[in-house]
């Protein structure tokens, strides 16, 4: 009996590598978005700590021009924070895409190997009838031989 070969087998092949490289793709947005939330606390405990080095030096009574690079330091830091919020958001958006491309190409794939079992159980239920047919066809000539020959 002929070997079974899958007349899809390069769109299964090419579906695999589309979710292969999605599942690349939600590691690669997992990863940024992850380093993104680390310079987030970063920069949140950097403004933590400005201000609490500023509310000491107050405290210690400086000099105003001193005070007021305190208040600019703090702005910037503040201003860093809000920036690493706005990329922490956008990575946290470009995850959840890729996770949703990601189970869509999983769906597509899945889909092509149901087809693809489907197929191969059809070709080893033709094969298994084929052999069937064939040993009951050995088995009727063997009844039929032996009743000529007889007993």
């Amino acid at each position: 009996m002929a070997a079974f070969r899958f007349r899809a087998q390069a769109a299964r092949d090419l579906r695999r590598r589309q979710y292969e490289d999605a599942q690349r793709q939600v590691a690669e947005a997992e990863h940024d978005r992850s380093v993104a939330e680390g310079r987030l606390h970063r920069a949140t405990d950097a403004v933590a700590d400005a201000q609490r080095a500023a509310a000491g030096a107050q405290t210690r009574g400086i000099a105003a021009h001193e005070l007021d690079w305190y208040r600019s330091w703090i702005d910037r830091l503040v201003h860093e924070r809000h920036a690493h919020t706005v990329i922490l958001n956008a990575c946290t958006r470009r995850a959840a895409d890729a996770t949703a491309a990601c189970h869509h190409a999983r769906q597509r794939w899945e889909a092509l190997e149901r087809f693809y079992e489907k197929a191969k159980r059809a070709h080893e239920a033709a094969e298994s009838a084929t052999e069937r047919k064939l040993i009951d066809e050995l088995a009727t000539r063997r009844y039929a031989a032996a009743r000529i020959v007889g007993p």
